[in-house]
């Protein structure tokens, strides 16, 4: 029997020479569920998915895996798709499949025969003898993906797994992961794509400046979206009168138009949208562009975000 937490992760701390790595995450993946993995280029993702695989060392914190310490017995019971993929371009699919198994223990009669299950399963069994070199990108993701569970782990570690899917390769391949799911599986979805981690995910784990900054529920994360809008605006000064006699704030935002620039505008739960409009316009503050924080994913992460600043840049 599976325990509850197939992963759990506390306290990681890796450095690198000039300052580089992660500093205090932690993080659990519980059995059957879907944990996304938020971040963005160098929050410290692929650093941590590293350390938990074994193929670095960290320099303080704890990894359970399977509710033991960390061995490389355990790790065999790991799918584990990276970030740089690694199919030879001359391998048949149906082999590149199998030859995974093999270096995960499996007997070679059985690799083809899980290789040929899952390939049937996506919808390319009658590509199973192409070499990759001739597979489009989306199949040969597909194929990189089937390479992760052939040997039919209890725990898949996915890094950007839906990277150059089309919609119907990505539902095929979701479908197959809601089975795996189904079954007591556990996933770590890592993925830039904030809306499909809220569609995927029953958990997500954010992490910012190798720090995690939330891990929860998908509903819970969303609820810490702040309350406002974004607004583009020359009028920096005005825009901040605005917000603050509504008892709200600002912060900076990346990107501007011209001379103008991009701001959030946090508001209490209470004042509404056009209520803002009309302290703008009161004091003629000029508005470029004016769009609500939508609840969800993508607007809890920035305030949490920005809520600790960096310390150090991560890998």
């Amino acid at each position: 029997m599976l325990p509850a937490d197939l992963l759990r992760i506390t306290g990681l701390a890796k450095r690198f020479r000039g300052g580089e790595g992660i500093s205090d995450v932690s993080f659990s993946v519980p059995a059957g569920a879907v944990t996304g993995f938020i971040g963005v280029n160098g929050a410290g993702k692929s650093t941590t998915l590293r350390c938990a695989l074994g193929l670095l060392k960290p320099d303080a914190g704890e990894i359970s895996l399977f509710g033991a310490p960390f061995n490389l017995r355990a790790r065999l019971r790991v799918g584990f798709l990276p970030e740089e993929r690694g199919l030879f371009p001359h391998e048949r699919a149906r082999d590149a499949i199998a030859f995974h198994g093999r270096l995960k223990g499996m007997e070679r009669k059985a690799a083809l025969n899980s290789a040929d299950r899952l390939l049937e399963r996506v919808g390319l069994g009658a590509r199973k003898y192409d070499r990759i070199a001739s597979l489009s990108k989306g199949n040969a993701q597909r194929v990189q993906v089937l390479a992760a569970m052939v040997h039919d782990p209890d725990l898949l570690l996915l890094d950007e797994p839906l990277s150059g899917l089309d919609m119907i390769a990505q539902s095929e391949l979701l479908s197959l992961l809601a089975a795996f799911r189904a079954r007591g599986g556990g996933i770590l979805f890592s993925t830039h794509s904030l809306a499909a981690a809220e569609t995927i995910c029953d958990r997500v784990v954010m992490l910012s400046a190798g720090r995690t900054i939330f891990e929860g529920a998908v509903p819970d994360a969303s609820a810490l979206a702040p309350h406002g809008a974004i607004v583009v605006t020359a009028d920096a000064a005005g825009l901040g009168a605005a917000a603050a006699m509504l008892g709200g704030h600002i912060v900076p935002v990346a990107g501007s138009m011209g001379e103008a620039a991009r701001w959030r505008v946090v508001l209490p739960r209470h004042i509404t949208h056009p209520a803002l409009i009309r302290a703008l316009s009161e004091r003629s503050v000029p508005v470029f562009a004016f769009e609500p924080i939508k609840p969800g994913l993508e607007g809890a992460f920035w305030h949490l975000a920005q809520r600790r600043p960096p310390e150090s840049r991560a890998a």
